[in-house]
């Protein structure tokens, strides 16, 4: 009971909230173009990128330095662009980067510097031994993205980075466990540590996050190949139709980057229009399964096809997935706003089969609706989004129904202190996690956020009280 009463109150203060205020647009709704560049001696398109619903940025501590994706950190003003036109010789060649002759090099990074302390509190526990068990972990990654166009038709990407602990932290006592097992902690994914011994296994500090090149065959023809995030779904916490991707969007965190497969996309526009038909071919990924004589057979490779049409203020997404002894899935997404202000988005997917159930033909359902507002001189933010999984063996543990709820205030009282409100919950397995945070930041470059976290499952309450500190965190 005390569950539901938790996010009924989070959910309650959004609406009492939000729906008092007065209007303010959050998104210029979807007449906004869809990313073409277009070549200013003829206005037609020149180059292509990607497209997809920009997602709000709540002001929260998780989304400070998230994973962008590429369009989104270099559509940033602190990101450095190379000029290819002559520099004055007194000037430092290494202050103006790598020039290319007949192009440009965009060079972006971001440091990720703190520390967070988390103290549990469980009915099996008095609060001396939770405050004696309180876990301190400390964040020290970086992320280096590297944007160059060496000629008018070619552009290569590189986004790569390194989490800690690094591999001279491998002899400590320090452990790392993954996310999963320490709720609220913000660890990176499948981050292990086994520490003490000669024998220990170190997974993604290094890694890579997008690797790719865009080349175009003249002016209405793209193609994107290599490592990349595809822009599939339209949902903020909960995305059906992102079928595609190799992980799914966390709703703690849903401004994260998601991680991408290797893949060759193929974009067609239709000239004089914003409307576009994609196309993904997918090598299959499983290396374990390679390693051990399996594989990966070009019978297993996967399909995506889709097409987006704009309608008014509404873009239409119409698309299919195949992939061998999988089960074909068939997805509408549509983005929009209503009243003018009000920006909703929903998905709609139908799988010929359940997921991971061999030789099954029974048509499943998922379906999502979500809403997004903002009133500008209130500096509040609310998200809501309802999400329907008919997939009994999800991964994601998430099967029925599901609702998610956030909202923010960017100032709160005064223009150093901001707060945010969140709760997730499933109402089927009845689990799930809610947070209060107060987030102080004098400086640009120090903060610290404090809040209760709680854990909700069947039978109780987990309390957790969270510490984030901020130290030196920034972009290049």
């Amino acid at each position: 009971m005390k569950k539901l009463i938790l996010f009924t109150i989070i959910s309650l203060t959004i609406f009492t909230q939000g729906f008092s205020q007065s209007d303010d647009q959050l998104f210029g709704g979807s007449s906004s173009d869809l990313g073409f560049n277009t070549n200013p001696k003829n206005g037609r398109v020149k180059a292509l990128s990607e497209a997809c619903l920009d997602r709000t940025y709540f002001d929260t501590e998780f989304s400070d330095f998230s994973d962008f994706s590429d369009d989104s950190l270099f559509g940033d003003d602190s990101i450095i662009e190379v000029d290819t036109t002559p520099t004055d010789a007194k000037s430092s060649d290494l202050s103006k980067g790598i020039l290319f002759q007949t192009g440009s090099v965009k060079i972006g990074g971001a440091f990720d510097l703190g520390l967070t302390t988390l103290t549990s509190f469980q009915k099996d526990k008095d609060a001396a031994k939770s405050l004696e068990e309180t876990l301190l972990l400390p964040k020290a990654s970086a992320q280096l993205t590297i944007d160059a166009r060496p000629t008018e038709n070619l552009r290569l990407y590189l986004k790569t980075g390194i989490h800690y602990p690094y591999v001279t932290e491998s002899y400590s006592t320090l452990i790392t466990t993954p996310t999963g097992a320490a709720p609220g902690t913000g660890l990176p994914p499948n981050l292990v540590v086994n520490g003490g011994s000669n024998t220990f296994n170190i997974a993604n500090i290094f890694y890579i996050k997008e690797l790719f090149s865009d080349f175009n065959i003249g002016d209405y023809v793209g193609f994107r190949f290599g490592k990349q995030t595809v822009s599939w779904g339209v949902g903020y916490f909960y995305s059906p139709a992102d079928v595609i991707n190799l992980t799914r969007i966390n709703p703690e965190d849903p401004t994260a980057q998601v991680e991408g497969p290797l893949a060759l996309r193929t974009q067609i526009v239709f000239p004089g229009t914003q409307h576009a038909i994609w196309a993904y071919i997918i090598p299959n990924n499983d290396f374990a399964a390679a390693a051990q004589g399996a594989g990966p057979y070009l019978k297993n490779t996967a399909f995506a096809l889709k097409g987006d049409i704009l309608i008014g203020d509404f873009e239409f997404g119409l698309g299919a997935w195949y992939k061998n002894q999988n089960p074909a899935k068939f997805m509408l997404t549509t983005t929009g706003t209503i009243f003018r202000t009000y920006s909703i988005f929903s998905e709609l997917v139908l799988s010929i089969g359940k997921d991971n159930v061999p030789e099954d033909y029974t048509p499943i359902f998922q379906g999502t609706l979500g809403i997004l507002k903002s009133w500008t001189k209130q500096n509040l933010t609310i998200g809501l989004q309802y999400y329907y999984n008919g997939q009994e063996f999800s991964a994601a543990q998430n099967y029925g129904h599901n609702l998610a709820a956030l909202i923010t205030f960017s100032k709160f009282l005064f223009s150093d202190l901001s707060l945010s409100l969140f709760g997730q919950y499933n109402f089927d397995n009845n689990q799930g996690t809610a947070f209060c945070d107060l987030k102080y930041s004098p400086i640009k470059e120090f903060s610290v956020t404090a809040g209760p976290y709680f854990t909700l499952t069947k039978d109780d309450v987990i309390t957790s009280i969270k510490l984030v500190f901020n130290l030196g965190s920034g972009k290049f």
